[in-house]
């Protein structure tokens, strides 16, 4: 999550908030290909939001564009 944070977050966006999953949820998210879904970020006071995935066996991260 942190370095999603970093990724979505502008230096000093004081209006940028990262949301954290719980272990049980992030594990009842996960794909057959090893892709769970950790948590999601909210931008823009709140005019934006990213949801966090991580890639199992490489560790890589993604932002996706939550579409609410």
């Amino acid at each position: 999550m942190a370095r999603a944070e970093k990724v979505a977050c502008a230096p000093g966006d004081d209006r940028c908030y990262p949301f954290p999953d719980s272990l049980e949820q992030v594990r009842s998210t996960c794909t057959p290909k090893g892709r769970c879904l950790i948590g999601w970020i909210v931008t823009n006071s709140g005019r934006d939001s990213w949801d966090v995935w991580l890639n199992v066996h490489t560790g890589e991260g993604r932002l996706k564009k939550r579409s609410d």
